[in-house]
């Protein structure tokens, strides 16, 4: 019955999170074929089989398929240029406008859904409640009995719910404070402890013990926290400022993604933190957000928009930045690859990435992802 009521949520908020960027990007390939005078087949909205055919405009049929997550665009010869009309006959610039049209469009649809989203349904936390994420071995809280999952309710008698205003430095401030003055000392711990796994119940539990006085003042406990907002206000922006954090928004995704793999390396990123997430991960962290209101989900959408442009531009075979480094290469060397071996190159790459796909769904299967 769990299963059937998280299918019955994530169905949906599958196809209105991630149909939309994936048609978005589909149609900047379509838009930009048909300017240049390629001869598209195909525009499909969702996957095949065919559920319906909508209409024939000229050469072009547009067509309704069954699986519905997006959207594909189906031009002659992708990689043949055998046929005049077909994409990989015409000049060297179309192609690349072509293949670099499906991003640029993600990355325009990033701009205007944030701009959107904080103009009309922006809001800031106003009372928040600490988490715990996860417990260092060995430490004070795994010996208190602390788990991942729990809700901080109260520490010592205090209420630990946070009153958050605009601007103000997210901290731990009660389960801080408390902590650190309960070293050497007894705690008591009231937290809201979550049922076990696809089970939405929650309980009260009570945690008594003691910090040992050699603990760490920084970090008496050894826990890693994340922020659990109960209460959100709205916040009005007018339309440069809307824009203004939007664009910070989407700065601060690049930089964060570029900056990933060196932070990975350093150790300064957790690999758990930094794991790849497939489209079961994707979903449910859009159904996590969905429930804490319209604009947390909508700006994830926002921002999500701009990862696929940027992920679609990595120059792996098969994506769309793959078949721009062809055609970068053919312009450096002056003349073109093979485009049998093109072909065989990228159809590699297809199976590669379908087969590492389905290996990430498994692994958001069996380790759900956990919002910090």
């Amino acid at each position: 019955m769990e299963l059937f009521n998280s299918l019955l949520t994530g169905i949906p908020v599958f196809i209105v999170l991630l149909g939309p960027l994936m048609f978005v990007h589909e149609l900047g390939h379509f838009l930009l074929a048909k300017r240049a005078g390629i001869r598209v087949e195909e525009f499909g909205m969702g996957f095949p089989p065919r559920a319906i055919t909508l209409l024939r405009r000229g050469e072009t049929v547009y067509t309704l398929n069954w699986l519905p997550i997006g959207a594909f665009v189906r031009m002659s010869g992708e990689e043949d240029p055998a046929d005049p009309r077909s994409l990989a006959a015409q000049p060297k610039r179309w192609r690349f406008l072509v293949l670099f049209a499906g991003p640029a469009f993600n990355f325009i649809f990033a701009v205007l859904v944030l701009f959107l989203a904080y103009l009309l349904f922006a809001t800031q936390p106003s009372e928040a409640r600490y988490r715990v994420t996860s417990v260092l071995p060995g430490s004070p809280a795994e010996t208190l009995g602390l788990m991942p999952g729990d809700e901080v309710l109260s520490v010592n008698g205090i209420d630990a719910t946070e009153q958050l205003a605009p601007n103000q430095r997210q901290d731990t401030f009660i389960l801080k404070s408390q902590s650190q003055a309960s070293i050497g000392k007894s705690i008591q711990i009231v937290v809201l402890r979550p049922g076990a796994a696809n089970d939405r119940s929650q309980a009260e539990v009570v945690i008594k013990g003691t910090i040992p006085a050699d603990a760490n003042p920084n970090a008496p406990l050894g826990v890693s926290l994340g922020l659990n907002v109960i209460k959100t206000e709205r916040v009005y922006y007018s339309p440069p400022a809307a824009l203004v954090e939007a664009l910070r928004d989407l700065y601060l995704v690049t930089t964060n993604l570029i900056r990933a793999p060196v932070e990975l390396i350093s150790g300064q990123l957790e690999p758990e933190m930094a794991r790849p997430v497939g489209v079961v991960g994707i979903t449910s962290i859009g159904v996590s957000l969905l429930e804490q209101g319209v604009f947390p989900f909508v700006r994830f959408a926002g921002l999500l928009s701009m990862l696929i442009g940027l992920t679609n531009l990595l120059p792996i075979p098969a994506l769309d930045g793959g078949r721009i480094l062809f055609v970068l290469i053919e312009w450096i060397r002056g003349r073109r690859i093979d485009p049998q071996r093109e072909q065989w190159v990228h159809g590699i790459g297809m199976a590669l990435l379908l087969a590492l796909s389905a290996l990430i769904i498994v692994f958001d299967v069996v380790n759900p992802v956990q919002l910090p």
